[in-house]
């Protein structure tokens, strides 16, 4: 199975908040290319369904259901829909840091299809990491634009 991980500081206020407003998933998500259903905010059980972008020119309709909801510290979210992947979750924590907060986003699943979902994976992983980490940096961005607007 593979983790991903992008990690980045954020100022405290609104952090959870915008964490979970699937609806703004796409400002800071790089791989959401559009939302085309979201139950709201996050909460137990909620659902959302995305178009997503796999790596390159590979996009795929995914559908996510929260299954973990602790706040203000962490959320879990497992998908499915792309079709190379299973077990697939988005794990979302955050964590006190001084005046600030850490957040950190990570993506697991396995790899389906044996060898030939193996070979997939390592061609799409460098991918898929950096746009973890370029997603954790939008995500800070947003956070201190919010924060300072209002």
């Amino acid at each position: 199975s593979a983790c991903l991980v992008g990690s980045e500081m954020c100022i405290r206020d609104r952090v959870w908040e915008i964490a979970c407003d699937t609806s703004r998933y796409p400002e800071w998500v790089e791989n959401t290319l559009r939302v085309i259903h979201t139950d709201g905010p996050t909460r137990p059980g909620a659902t959302m369904e995305e178009l997503t972008r796999i790596a390159g020119p590979w996009k795929s309709v995914t559908r996510w259901r929260v299954t973990e909801f602790d706040p203000p510290r962490r959320q879990v979210q497992q998908g499915e829909g792309v079709s190379t992947a299973k077990n697939m979750a988005v794990i979302i924590e955050l964590s006190p840091a001084g005046q600030d907060t850490n957040f950190t986003l990570t993506v697991r699943y396995t790899p389906r299809f044996g060898p030939v979902g193996a070979l997939i994976d390592r061609a799409v992983r460098g991918f898929i990491t950096r746009s973890q980490q370029r997603s954790a940096r939008a995500f800070a961005a947003l956070v201190a634009r919010e924060n300072s607007s209002s």
